[in-house]
């Protein structure tokens, strides 16, 4: 497909691409023009707390994300070196059982292993054996066995990649793999070191769990990129015991069999799917607990995610997490786990944790799938003998439910909570009639009902209650003061501008990268445009004219196939008037000219063989360009835009 048809394709669909202009315009155009300043953003102040109503997610409401799971090509050329483990000693395995829950302790399905043999860059260099692509880029891969394991995740310590770098995971029998892109796998960094870890565990990519006892990860490079500046590491894997697709491999786990089947129950039909099993990796060990996806006021769509802060406490963790959907039986009580299920990779980024309610308040990184539920939630307390109900998974499993009464306040401690109605008394005392709770089911929501309608109160912390003390009582972390205390800014803004997904592309064949903030075009490239790899969403920015924000602007250049951005006025007016061969495609979206409202500097950096700019909002890729690919020239901020929504 020639670039002026690529050119006519994007701007039919309403074309959107990202970038910058208010840094020096010297190489386009040999000028220097002034960045604008424009005043702030207002954010919208938290209104007076409501009863925060659910809504179900619709392809209509929310553009859903590509996902990372391709299928798996067949005769792959390339061979990867091979890492083969040891086997675990027994003492090693994991207690797969347990007589009752404990408190603020989430379940252990993976143990962590040292792997001397990729532990640093040189070593994984020394192995790479590189091959070429079917694109004209190269490729390696390296195997990793972990004997007897049910499931592996592998941690890719990164330090660099080139950009249009794309990574892929797959096991031994997988008819798919996973694929990220280096854009994706530096976001994750960047945010972890946003956060305020900068150990190594921050630099640690968690691939999958694909399945059984290996992993494969492949890396495939651009044409011409410099092989040098691939530096990554595998110092460490996490050998999960359990399957978590497998429902004989989660009765080992031991899950009581007086816990209740969900599908049984036609009353939790809706609030089912607002529930997530979440698994996640903690310093190459693996856990599962559950969490609820939240509504906030004004439905945007906007994917809040509530757990218990023993599950996630720190972003580093967060950054690991993955949630499965729809994760029940398939029929009541069947032990076939049902054809909906759907699994979401990208992480999340944690808003709010507090230990002393035991929240952890996260927004995750990609939307849920189509017909999941935001839960509704209150921001007032349960009444004393309410009745309350939650649905989780225990140890793992399929969705269960519980149903009891709410008997009061209570203050916790270590491993034990009392009566109270001070100021201590963060969590709520639940003893159930019908059901329990176990391990795993940590996190997940408790919910009252009023007027037909459901909402949540709390998210738990543990208890006593199991198979053999069902009227034991369990504690939940109270959500009225959690959401007094934080989350209400971001679940109670009376009125917002939502900021979009701004969607980045790699052209193998030019070495330019595309944005765009319309998911129809996006859609396009990636079904029509061979030569473009889609690297996620690469930040965001406003789809509409928002306060302080000012236009972003798009052109082709029809001599070499690229597009330029600027948020400059003087330097669009500038292209306008003297570079005919750059066609104007209007404005694409809005962004910020100074650093106000929360924004982050854009990037901007020149090739000059190319002829061609590329921009970035991620800190850590901006170093590794620096001191890796000389034939980049950085050009300083060209404009401000956000990490997150």
């Amino acid at each position: 497909m020639s670039t002026v048809v690529l050119s006519v394709l994007l701007t039919a669909c309403g074309g959107s691409g990202g970038g910058g202009g208010s840094a020096p315009l010297a190489a386009v155009s040999g000028t220097e023009t002034a960045a604008q300043s424009a005043p702030p953003p207002t954010p919208a102040a938290s209104a007076a707390p409501v009863l925060i109503e659910s809504r179900v997610q619709t392809p209509e409401l929310a553009a859903i994300d590509v996902s990372p799971f391709k299928d798996r090509p067949v005769g792959r050329a390339t061979v990867p070196r091979q890492v083969i483990l040891p086997s675990l000693p027994a003492e090693s395995a994991l207690p797969l059982k347990s007589a009752r829950g404990i408190f603020g302790t989430p379940t252990k399905i993976g143990v962590a292993r040292r792997i001397s043999e990729t532990a640093s860059v040189q070593a994984v260099s020394n192995m790479m054996s590189w091959t070429p692509s079917e694109r004209g880029g190269k490729l390696t891969a390296l195997r990793f066995a972990s004997p007897n394991a049910k499931g592996v995740r592998i941690g890719l310590h990164v330090q660099g990649l080139p950009p249009g770098t794309m990574v892929r995971f797959y096991g031994d029998a997988s008819e798919k793999m996973l694929e990220v892109s280096a854009q994706e796998i530096l976001t994750v960094i960047q945010r972890n070191l946003d956060a305020g870890d900068s150990s190594d565990n921050a630099r640690t990519y968690w691939s999958p769990d694909m399945g059984g006892e290996a992993l494969t990860v492949e890396i495939e490079v651009p044409p011409n990129a410099v092989l040098d500046a691939v530096k990554v590491a595998v110092p460490m894997l996490s050998h999960v015991a359990i399957d978590v697709t497998k429902q004989d491999s989660l009765e080992k786990a031991g899950a009581g069999a007086c816990n209740l089947d969900v599908t049984c129950a036609s009353q939790y039909d809706s609030l089912s799917k607002s529930v997530a099993r979440m698994y996640y990796v903690d310093n190459g060990f693996s856990y599962v607990c559950t969490g609820t996806l939240l509504n906030d006021r004004m439905s945007t769509g906007t994917p809040y995610f509530l757990s218990a802060n023993h599950c996630i406490s720190n972003q580093t963790v967060a950054s690991t997490l993955y949630t499965y959907w729809f994760d029940k039986a398939a029929s009541c009580n069947s032990t076939q786990v049902s054809p909906a299920v759907a699994v979401m990779t990208s992480g999340a980024t944690l808003l709010y944790a507090e230990p002393t309610t035991d929240t952890s308040f996260m927004r995750l990184n990609s939307q849920p799938p189509a017909g999941v539920l935001f839960a509704g939630s209150s921001p007032f307390g349960p009444d004393l003998y309410d009745d309350v109900y939650g649905v989780h998974h225990p140890r793992g499993d399929m969705q269960k439910y519980s149903e009891g009464d709410f008997f009061g306040t209570v203050a916790c401690g270590d491993s034990t909570c009392s009566s109270s109605t001070g100021s201590n008394a963060k969590f709520l005392a639940v003893r159930w009639l019908r059901g329990v709770t176990e391990p795993g089911s940590s996190g997940s929501g408790l919910f009252r009902r009023l007027n037909g309608k459901d909402y949540l109160v709390g998210q738990l912390y543990g208890g006593d209650s199991s198979c053999t003390a069902p009227s034991n009582y369990d504690f939940y972390g109270r959500f009225d003061l959690a959401f007094s205390a934080g989350i209400q800014q971001w679940l109670n803004v009376a009125s917002t501008t939502v900021r979009t997904s701004i969607y980045r592309f790699y052209n193998v064949r030019t070495g330019a990268h595309f944005y765009t903030a319309n998911v129809p075009e996006r859609d396009l490239v990636i079904t029509k445009l061979r030569d473009y790899n889609y690297e996620g969403p690469a930040f965001f920015a406003y789809g509409a004219a928002a306060g302080g924000s000012s236009p972003v602007h798009r052109f082709y250049n029809t001599r070499n196939g690229t597009h330029f951005y600027t948020i400059n006025e003087q330097e669009r007016a500038h292209v306008q008037a003297t570079l005919p061969w750059y066609q104007y495609d209007g404005v694409t979206w809005y962004a910020n000219t100074s650093q106000t409202g929360g924004a982050t500097p854009m990037f901007r950096f020149y090739q000059s063989n190319a002829q061609t700019h590329f921009y970035t909002i991620n800190a850590s890729e901006r170093d590794s360009i620096q001191q890796n690919l000389p034939q980049y020239t950085y050009e300083g901020p060209a404009y401000f835009g956000w990490t997150s929504p």
